[in-house]
């Protein structure tokens, strides 16, 4: 005899502790259950009504929340049947939720991730980059050692100037990859920048970001790709010593 559909309704959410968009945190506690392996490729989820319950939310909020996980090919929905984890989830829109760094491990390979990534755009944009991309980088560079102690305004420069880097590129795909690395690691780059207003570490940074400038401008693909690789390798020792000094 078959065994009736999995279903996930026996499992328990977070209270959502009325955030400021209810459907788009359903969709992140669906999403990472999914990730995780807890809702399986095939599975079917709670009804709108069970899922309504579950979060205390209107059903409208749900069917919301679910658009979005349809949106970003996580979920397809069967008219009449119900909305099933997609068989083919994680292969048909790359995507790094911002939540994804909130989680050791999952943080840890992120942050590898864009090393590896960013490492090779900067050895890239040695070898394509345009005088007028180099100037660009320069002004970038120069909005960054203005900022200063101005944690957030440092933060937003210092994205601008991995973004330039991008740009130089020359390379589409360089540019949509980090746009999107740019997005979900902005807030933990404000982190950063607040936690070392005033410190060394804002000084160490520039240095840092002034030999990727000088690398680039140069066209040495090699001394760039490793002035980018030390910087970013040297940035995640820097969130670990930020996250262990939040640790009580």
């Amino acid at each position: 005899m078959m065994n009736a559909p999995s279903t996930a309704a026996d499992q328990v959410f977070s209270s959502l502790g009325r955030p400021d968009n209810l459907p788009d945190e359903i969709a992140a506690q669906i999403r990472r259950k999914i990730v995780s392996g807890e809702f399986e490729p095939g599975q079917r989820l709670p009804t709108e009504f069970e899922l309504a319950q579950m979060f205390a939310v209107s059903r409208n909020v749900v069917r919301e929340a679910i658009a979005r996980l349809k949106l970003s090919g996580y979920v397809d929905t069967r008219r009449g049947v119900g909305t099933f984890v997609a068989l083919d989830v994680g292969t048909r829109n790359f995507e790094i939720a911002p939540e994804d760094l909130l989680q050791p491990e999952p943080l840890v390979h992120i942050f590898w991730l864009r090393v590896e990534l960013e490492s090779g755009a900067a050895a890239q944009a040695a070898l394509h980059r345009t005088p007028e991309q180099v100037d660009t980088l320069r002004q970038a560079l120069l909005r960054v050692d203005a900022a200063g102690n101005d944690w957030e305004a440092g933060a937003d420069h210092a994205l601008d100037f991995h973004m330039a880097v991008g740009e130089a590129t020359n390379n589409p795909y360089f540019v949509r990859l980090l746009a999107h690395l740019r997005h979900v690691f902005r807030s933990a780059v404000r982190t950063l920048r607040y936690t070392s207003a005033g410190t060394e570490r804002v000084a160490e940074i520039e240095r840092e970001h002034h030999l990727i400038f000088d690398a680039i401008a140069a066209g040495d693909s090699d001394a760039a790709r490793l002035a980018m690789r030390t910087h970013l390798t040297n940035g995640i020792q820097r969130h670990q010593t930020v996250i262990q000094g939040k640790q009580p």
